[in-house]
Protein backbone atom coordinates (compact mmCIF):
# COMPACT_ATOMS: atom_id res chain seq x y z
CA UNK A 1 0.00 0.00 0.00
CA UNK A 2 1.12 3.55 -0.65
CA UNK A 3 2.14 5.65 2.33
CA UNK A 4 -0.28 8.23 3.65
CA UNK A 5 -0.33 11.30 1.42
CA UNK A 6 0.94 9.52 -1.69
CA UNK A 7 -0.63 10.55 -4.98
CA UNK A 8 -2.74 7.95 -6.81
CA UNK A 9 -1.78 9.39 -10.18
CA UNK A 10 -0.42 6.62 -12.38
CA UNK A 11 -0.09 4.33 -9.39
CA UNK A 12 -2.41 1.59 -10.62
CA UNK A 13 -4.30 1.58 -7.33
CA UNK A 14 -7.81 0.16 -7.29
CA UNK A 15 -8.80 2.62 -4.56
CA UNK A 16 -7.22 5.69 -2.97
CA UNK A 17 -9.01 7.36 -0.02
CA UNK A 18 -7.85 10.26 2.12
CA UNK A 19 -9.86 11.81 4.92
CA UNK A 20 -12.96 9.88 3.86
CA UNK A 21 -15.73 10.93 6.25
CA UNK A 22 -19.51 10.76 6.44
CA UNK A 23 -21.85 12.54 8.83
CA UNK A 24 -25.60 12.47 9.34
CA UNK A 25 -28.10 14.51 11.30
CA UNK A 26 -27.06 12.69 14.46
CA UNK A 27 -23.32 12.95 14.14
CA UNK A 28 -20.30 11.34 12.53
CA UNK A 29 -21.03 8.01 10.86
CA UNK A 30 -17.42 7.07 10.11
CA UNK A 31 -14.09 8.69 9.40
CA UNK A 32 -11.65 9.97 8.68
CA UNK A 33 -10.46 6.95 6.70
CA UNK A 34 -7.15 6.78 4.78
CA UNK A 35 -6.79 3.70 2.62
CA UNK A 36 -4.97 2.52 -0.52
CA UNK A 37 -5.96 -0.75 -2.18
CA UNK A 38 -3.84 -2.45 -4.80
CA UNK A 39 -5.04 -5.02 -7.34
CA UNK A 40 -5.52 -8.53 -5.88
CA UNK A 41 -5.84 -7.23 -2.32
CA UNK A 42 -8.34 -8.17 0.37
CA UNK A 43 -9.52 -5.80 3.09
CA UNK A 44 -11.38 -6.91 6.22
CA UNK A 45 -13.42 -4.32 8.15
CA UNK A 46 -14.59 -5.50 11.54
CA UNK A 47 -16.25 -4.05 14.60
CA UNK A 48 -19.39 -4.24 16.76
CA UNK A 49 -22.86 -3.71 15.32
CA UNK A 50 -23.61 -0.03 14.73
CA UNK A 51 -20.06 1.10 14.03
CA UNK A 52 -20.78 2.14 10.44
CA UNK A 53 -19.39 -0.91 8.60
CA UNK A 54 -22.17 -1.03 6.00
CA UNK A 55 -22.04 2.73 5.46
CA UNK A 56 -18.28 2.54 4.90
CA UNK A 57 -18.75 -0.22 2.31
CA UNK A 58 -21.28 1.95 0.46
CA UNK A 59 -18.92 4.92 0.64
CA UNK A 60 -15.96 2.95 -0.73
CA UNK A 61 -18.06 2.02 -3.78
CA UNK A 62 -19.22 5.61 -4.36
CA UNK A 63 -22.77 4.86 -3.24
CA UNK A 64 -23.02 6.91 -0.02
CA UNK A 65 -24.00 10.48 -0.86
CA UNK A 66 -22.95 11.98 2.49
CA UNK A 67 -19.30 11.09 1.93
CA UNK A 68 -16.65 13.83 2.03
CA UNK A 69 -12.92 13.70 1.40
CA UNK A 70 -10.86 12.16 -1.40
CA UNK A 71 -11.97 8.94 -3.05
CA UNK A 72 -10.41 7.71 -6.28
CA UNK A 73 -11.71 4.42 -7.69
CA UNK A 74 -9.70 2.96 -10.58
CA UNK A 75 -8.47 6.46 -11.46
CA UNK A 76 -11.93 8.08 -11.28
CA UNK A 77 -12.83 10.79 -8.76
CA UNK A 78 -15.81 9.14 -7.05
CA UNK A 79 -16.78 12.32 -5.19
CA UNK A 80 -16.96 14.46 -8.32
CA UNK A 81 -18.24 11.76 -10.68
CA UNK A 82 -19.94 9.04 -8.58
CA UNK A 83 -21.99 7.48 -11.36
CA UNK A 84 -18.94 6.79 -13.50
CA UNK A 85 -17.01 5.45 -10.51
CA UNK A 86 -19.88 3.17 -9.49
CA UNK A 87 -19.50 1.31 -12.79
CA UNK A 88 -16.05 0.22 -11.60
CA UNK A 89 -17.51 -1.35 -8.45
CA UNK A 90 -19.96 -4.08 -7.50
CA UNK A 91 -21.92 -4.94 -4.35
CA UNK A 92 -22.37 -8.57 -3.35
CA UNK A 93 -24.35 -7.91 -0.15
CA UNK A 94 -25.22 -4.94 2.06
CA UNK A 95 -27.15 -5.75 5.23
CA UNK A 96 -30.73 -6.71 4.40
CA UNK A 97 -30.86 -4.26 1.50
CA UNK A 98 -28.79 -6.08 -1.13
CA UNK A 99 -28.93 -9.86 -0.96
CA UNK A 100 -29.27 -12.66 -3.52
CA UNK A 101 -32.79 -14.07 -3.48
CA UNK A 102 -33.00 -17.21 -1.32
CA UNK A 103 -35.64 -19.00 -3.40
CA UNK A 104 -33.75 -18.71 -6.68
CA UNK A 105 -31.40 -21.43 -7.89
CA UNK A 106 -27.84 -20.47 -8.68
CA UNK A 107 -28.65 -20.69 -12.40
CA UNK A 108 -31.63 -18.35 -11.93
CA UNK A 109 -29.48 -16.02 -9.85
CA UNK A 110 -26.90 -15.82 -12.64
CA UNK A 111 -29.66 -14.94 -15.10
CA UNK A 112 -31.12 -12.31 -12.76
CA UNK A 113 -27.74 -10.67 -12.09
CA UNK A 114 -26.85 -10.68 -15.79
CA UNK A 115 -30.12 -8.82 -16.50
CA UNK A 116 -29.63 -6.30 -13.68
CA UNK A 117 -26.02 -5.62 -14.70
CA UNK A 118 -26.78 -5.55 -18.44
CA UNK A 119 -24.43 -8.43 -19.16
CA UNK A 120 -25.35 -10.97 -21.88
CA UNK A 121 -26.33 -14.28 -20.27
CA UNK A 122 -23.77 -16.26 -22.24
CA UNK A 123 -21.05 -13.90 -20.99
CA UNK A 124 -22.36 -14.19 -17.42
CA UNK A 125 -22.29 -17.99 -17.55
CA UNK A 126 -18.76 -17.89 -18.98
CA UNK A 127 -17.66 -15.60 -16.13
CA UNK A 128 -19.06 -18.02 -13.56
CA UNK A 129 -17.18 -20.93 -15.17
CA UNK A 130 -13.95 -18.94 -15.12
CA UNK A 131 -14.44 -18.07 -11.45
CA UNK A 132 -15.03 -21.75 -10.62
CA UNK A 133 -11.86 -22.75 -12.46
CA UNK A 134 -9.91 -20.03 -10.69
CA UNK A 135 -10.95 -20.94 -7.16
CA UNK A 136 -11.47 -24.69 -7.61
CA UNK A 137 -14.93 -24.45 -6.11
CA UNK A 138 -18.15 -25.50 -7.87
CA UNK A 139 -21.75 -25.09 -6.71
CA UNK A 140 -24.49 -27.09 -8.42
CA UNK A 141 -26.50 -24.67 -10.60
CA UNK A 142 -29.86 -26.21 -9.69
CA UNK A 143 -29.35 -25.60 -5.95
CA UNK A 144 -31.48 -22.92 -4.35
CA UNK A 145 -29.39 -20.35 -2.52
CA UNK A 146 -31.22 -20.97 0.75
CA UNK A 147 -29.91 -24.55 0.63
CA UNK A 148 -26.26 -23.48 0.47
CA UNK A 149 -23.96 -23.52 3.46
CA UNK A 150 -22.97 -20.12 4.83
CA UNK A 151 -19.56 -20.42 3.18
CA UNK A 152 -21.06 -21.41 -0.18
CA UNK A 153 -23.51 -18.52 0.07
CA UNK A 154 -20.70 -16.02 0.64
CA UNK A 155 -18.69 -17.37 -2.29
CA UNK A 156 -21.75 -17.39 -4.56
CA UNK A 157 -22.65 -13.81 -3.57
CA UNK A 158 -19.22 -12.51 -4.56
CA UNK A 159 -19.19 -14.58 -7.75
CA UNK A 160 -22.57 -13.14 -8.78
CA UNK A 161 -21.24 -9.63 -8.10
CA UNK A 162 -18.32 -10.37 -10.43
CA UNK A 163 -20.54 -11.19 -13.42
CA UNK A 164 -19.99 -7.60 -14.51
CA UNK A 165 -16.21 -6.99 -14.48
CA UNK A 166 -15.42 -4.62 -11.60
CA UNK A 167 -12.28 -3.37 -9.90
CA UNK A 168 -13.78 -3.28 -6.40
CA UNK A 169 -16.26 -5.77 -4.92
CA UNK A 170 -17.73 -5.43 -1.43
CA UNK A 171 -19.51 -7.97 0.75
CA UNK A 172 -21.17 -7.24 4.08
CA UNK A 173 -21.15 -9.71 7.00
CA UNK A 174 -19.01 -12.15 5.04
CA UNK A 175 -18.32 -14.43 7.99
CA UNK A 176 -21.79 -14.49 9.53
CA UNK A 177 -22.71 -18.11 10.30
CA UNK A 178 -19.50 -19.36 8.64
CA UNK A 179 -17.80 -21.80 11.06
CA UNK A 180 -14.65 -20.26 12.47
CA UNK A 181 -12.54 -23.15 11.20
CA UNK A 182 -13.68 -22.42 7.61
CA UNK A 183 -13.11 -18.67 7.62
CA UNK A 184 -9.43 -18.87 6.66
CA UNK A 185 -10.37 -20.86 3.54
CA UNK A 186 -13.17 -18.40 2.75
CA UNK A 187 -10.83 -15.41 2.79
CA UNK A 188 -8.23 -17.29 0.74
CA UNK A 189 -10.91 -18.02 -1.87
CA UNK A 190 -11.83 -14.32 -1.93
CA UNK A 191 -8.17 -13.52 -2.61
CA UNK A 192 -8.06 -15.96 -5.53
CA UNK A 193 -11.23 -14.41 -6.96
CA UNK A 194 -9.48 -11.04 -7.24
CA UNK A 195 -7.15 -12.55 -9.84
CA UNK A 196 -9.90 -12.60 -12.49
CA UNK A 197 -9.93 -8.83 -13.05
CA UNK A 198 -6.99 -7.69 -10.90
CA UNK A 199 -9.64 -6.37 -8.53
CA UNK A 200 -9.85 -5.82 -4.77
CA UNK A 201 -12.42 -7.22 -2.35
CA UNK A 202 -13.54 -5.48 0.84
CA UNK A 203 -15.47 -7.57 3.38
CA UNK A 204 -17.04 -6.62 6.69
CA UNK A 205 -16.81 -9.29 9.36
CA UNK A 206 -17.45 -10.02 13.00
CA UNK A 207 -13.96 -11.47 13.49
CA UNK A 208 -10.70 -10.71 11.74
CA UNK A 209 -8.27 -13.30 13.07
CA UNK A 210 -8.55 -15.56 10.02
CA UNK A 211 -7.64 -12.87 7.47
CA UNK A 212 -4.72 -14.13 5.34
CA UNK A 213 -1.28 -12.49 5.27
CA UNK A 214 -1.14 -9.46 2.98
CA UNK A 215 -4.75 -8.46 3.58
CA UNK A 216 -5.63 -5.14 5.18
CA UNK A 217 -7.41 -4.97 8.53
CA UNK A 218 -9.58 -2.02 9.59
CA UNK A 219 -11.05 -2.08 13.09
CA UNK A 220 -14.05 0.17 13.75
CA UNK A 221 -14.40 0.89 17.48
CA UNK A 222 -17.63 1.01 19.44
CA UNK A 223 -18.90 4.45 20.48
CA UNK A 224 -16.80 6.30 23.07
CA UNK A 225 -14.18 3.57 22.88
CA UNK A 226 -10.65 3.93 21.54
CA UNK A 227 -9.48 0.37 22.10
CA UNK A 228 -8.10 -1.27 18.96
CA UNK A 229 -7.93 -5.00 18.45
CA UNK A 230 -4.22 -5.70 17.90
CA UNK A 231 -3.18 -7.19 14.60
CA UNK A 232 0.46 -7.91 13.96
CA UNK A 233 1.68 -5.79 11.09
CA UNK A 234 2.65 -2.35 9.88
CA UNK A 235 0.23 0.48 10.65
CA UNK A 236 -0.64 2.08 7.35
CA UNK A 237 -3.63 4.34 7.96
CA UNK A 238 -6.04 5.74 10.47
CA UNK A 239 -9.81 5.48 10.41
CA UNK A 240 -13.19 5.75 11.95
CA UNK A 241 -14.80 7.65 14.72
CA UNK A 242 -18.24 8.03 16.24
CA UNK A 243 -20.37 5.38 14.51
CA UNK A 244 -23.71 5.27 12.82
CA UNK A 245 -25.58 2.82 10.62
CA UNK A 246 -25.99 3.21 6.87
CA UNK A 247 -29.52 4.51 7.47
CA UNK A 248 -28.32 7.10 10.04
CA UNK A 249 -30.28 5.38 12.79
CA UNK A 250 -27.66 5.50 15.56
CA UNK A 251 -27.74 8.20 18.19
CA UNK A 252 -24.54 9.99 17.16
CA UNK A 253 -23.35 13.06 19.02
CA UNK A 254 -21.65 15.46 16.57
CA UNK A 255 -19.91 17.25 19.41
CA UNK A 256 -18.16 14.11 20.63
CA UNK A 257 -14.49 13.85 19.69
CA UNK A 258 -13.86 10.96 17.25
CA UNK A 259 -12.34 7.77 18.55
CA UNK A 260 -9.40 6.55 16.50
CA UNK A 261 -8.73 3.10 15.11
CA UNK A 262 -6.14 1.58 12.82
CA UNK A 263 -5.74 -0.14 9.50
CA UNK A 264 -2.96 -2.70 9.52
CA UNK A 265 -1.45 -5.06 7.03
CA UNK A 266 -1.83 -8.63 8.23
CA UNK A 267 1.43 -10.56 8.30
CA UNK A 268 2.53 -14.09 9.12
CA UNK A 269 3.86 -13.03 12.51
Amino acid sequence: MSPTGASPSGSGLVLHARGLTASGSRGVIFGPVDLDLSPRQLTVIHGPKGTGKSALLLALTGRFRRTRGTLIIDGIDAIADPYRAIRRTSVATIGDYVQPEDRLTLAESVAERSYLDSVPLAHAEDRMRRIEELVGYTIERSTELEQLTAMERAIASVALAMIRPSKLIVIDDADVMVPHAEQKELFEIFLRMTELDDSAIVATTVDDDMAPPGSIDIALPARHRAKVHPISGEQVAASPATPDDADDSADGDPSHAPSSTQATEVTDS
